[in-house]
């Protein structure tokens, strides 16, 4: 499992004595506090990351079981997760959401957590960055790898998220009809899976029919 990088968040060394962390910590709320920086979305989210990360290294108990946890990580090769504070990082996890869940076998989605997922990277703080910087391309790529991701999702799971992908595209036009038409696929969808059990029986039913009729009528007749 990525861990974050706690230090690296509170620019300390993993052997930074308690007064070194307690010092860098308030430096850094200090600096990206949000009463500082008139409510800028990725101060705000930075302020957030300084705050977790004091919480843990701030108590000696989770200190020492995220220390285990980080050493572990590091003993079999694997990275630490990236923060996703800017419209890049944001895309890059909703990439790699996205080719997670095309590999996949589809019967085997966890529904709750794919679209709680989903809808963690459409937070008000990560909507509010991809605005703030006003990338196009980007919020556009993001709209897809997340109606991809979204594609197992029965209706009633989409439609929350399809409000948040609105929500994203603000006045675009091209991403909005993008999320109908996605909205509208999967009303389809849903109409189909009500109803396929009962073209099945009457199939069924025919088929079942013919054979009776043939047999009736017996061969040579």
């Amino acid at each position: 499992m990525q861990l974050k990088d706690y230090y690296k968040t509170l620019e300390v060394t993993p052997l930074a004595t308690p007064q070194e962390i307690k010092r860098s910590f308030r430096r850094l709320a200090l600096k990206y506090h949000p009463d500082k920086n008139n409510d800028d979305h990725l101060s705000a989210a930075l302020f957030r990351e300084v705050q977790e990360a004091w919480e843990v290294l701030s108590d000696p108990k989770q200190r020492e079981e995220y220390n285990y946890k980080r050493w572990y990580n590091r003993s079999v090769g694997e990275a630490f997760t990236e923060r996703a504070l800017t419209p890049a990082g944001i895309l890059a996890e909703c990439e790699r959401l996205k080719q997670y869940v095309v590999s996949m076998n589809i019967f085997q989605v966890d529904y709750d957590g794919l679209s709680y997922h989903i809808r963690q990277l459409l937070s008000d703080n990560n909507i509010g960055i991809l605005q703030q910087f006003d990338d196009t391309g980007t919020k556009r790529a993001v709209n897809k790898a997340l109606l991809k991701a979204a594609e197992p999702l029965p209706l009633s799971y989409l439609q929350p998220i399809a409000s948040l992908l609105v929500k994203l595209a603000g006045q675009d036009e091209s991403m909005i009809s993008e999320v109908a038409a996605a909205v509208q696929q999967r009303k389809r969808r849903a109409s189909w899976d009500k109803y396929k059990w009962v073209v099945v029986l009457l199939i069924t039913a025919a088929i079942c029919w013919i054979m009776y009729m043939v047999g009736k009528a017996g061969p040579g007749r």
